[in-house]
């Protein structure tokens, strides 16, 4: 409760559970101070992703929990993939409003997904990752790009010490699969004998420990704080390798290409970067405004759609990123970061909470 209902306040109250707190990536509650007076939100985190809203703990039935009259709700998809156009989801938003007797104007859907504006009366779109990501460099001196390298190696005055760094928070299978293939890589030594092995001293590449690695993989007991603690990874790494959360290709009519802070915090220390994730999410980062680096390296990949298929060809490029020591200019960096710092993707939604008008 943020403020007190009654005449000329406001009420702003948040529905979340212990997975999905406030505040939790991008800042909620300062976005009281654009609702006008008399007017009174509901705001419901969702804690899974929208298709399984209405069938799941916690976010089955939480209409029920809440007096709905006279008041806005506004649903947050946005930390989880949203497709409310996936079979069905939309008839069952339709009949827990005929539920519960809620009225359709009164409900605001915000998603990261735009496909989404088609199938509900009013939807917010809202990359939160991107506003998340901006907002940590509040906590942050900017890189200064020319110092990156000399002030840790000065035997390699231009660039860092290795090319990629690559963090993953938590343990899923087709990143331990993506390891493997990085590792067994390849390399052609001479024409006719080959090496494995050959790409990973370029990499630091940590892992959540999970018990079904190779017991020579790394792996800390939990790198999911690394996100956070980013001092001179910029300085000591060229590229970022991002994990993304999901691989599955986004249906075309509905589909969410889900992009997170892992794409976005590379952007904010000035890093080239390639993206094991979603095919389309170099397309869906060109549309957002930022530049990717096909001037400099093969960004085919993101065009397979089946992931096996695309890991092989993203492992190919990182391969020749390597082996021919490609480097991209500071000026793109640069770009890109204050393409992120000016990015107005929350604008929207300020937008419509300072229309809203009491009911």
């Amino acid at each position: 409760m943020l403020g007190t209902n009654g005449i000329g306040l406001i009420m702003f109250r948040f529905f979340t559970t212990k997975d999905r707190i406030v505040d939790q990536y991008a800042k909620q509650t300062h976005l009281e101070s654009y609702i006008p007076d008399g007017v009174d939100i509901l705001w419901f985190n969702l804690d899974g992703c929208t298709s399984a809203m209405f069938e799941e703990e916690p976010d089955i039935g939480f209409f029920k929990w809440f007096n709905t009259k006279n008041i806005y709700l506004f649903i947050d998809g946005t930390k989880e993939c949203s497709e409310l156009g996936a079979p069905h989801v939309v008839e069952k938003f339709k009949d827990e409003l005929e539920r519960y007797d809620i009225d359709e104007d009164h409900v605001y859907w915000i998603t990261g997904n735009p496909h989404d504006k088609k199938y509900v009366k009013h939807h917010i779109y809202w990359e939160m990752f991107l506003t998340a990501v901006k907002e940590m460099m509040v906590h942050r001196t900017e890189v200064t790009l020319p110092s990156r390298a000399r002030n840790i190696d000065p035997d390699r005055l231009y660039y860092p010490s290795k090319k990629f760094i690559c963090y993953n928070g938590r343990y899923r299978k087709w990143r331990e699969d993506l390891y493997i293939e990085i590792k067994n890589k390849r390399i052609y030594v001479s024409p006719k004998s080959w090496k494995q092995q050959l790409l990973l001293p370029e990499f630091t590449y940590t892992f959540q420990n999970p018990p079904t690695l190779d017991e020579d993989s790394p792996s800390t007991p939990s790198s999911h704080d690394l996100w956070n603690v980013l001092e001179d990874v910029n300085y000591l790494h060229e590229f970022w390798l991002v994990t993304e959360t999901v691989t599955h290709a986004a249906a075309e009519d509905y589909g969410h290409i889900f992009l997170t802070e892992k794409t976005f915090k590379p952007i904010l220390l000035k890093m080239g970067f390639l993206i094991a994730g979603q095919p389309g999410a170099l397309k869906k980062l060109r549309d957002l405004g930022f530049k990717t680096f096909s001037d400099y390296w093969d960004e085919s990949y993101d065009t397979i759609i089946e992931w096996t298929e695309r890991k092989k060809a993203l492992v190919n490029t990182i391969k020749d990123i390597i082996l021919n020591d490609v480097h991209v200019p500071d000026e793109i960096l640069q770009y890109n970061y204050d393409v992120l710092m000016e990015h107005k993707t929350d604008q929207e939604l300020k937008d419509t909470l300072s229309n809203l008008k009491p009911i």
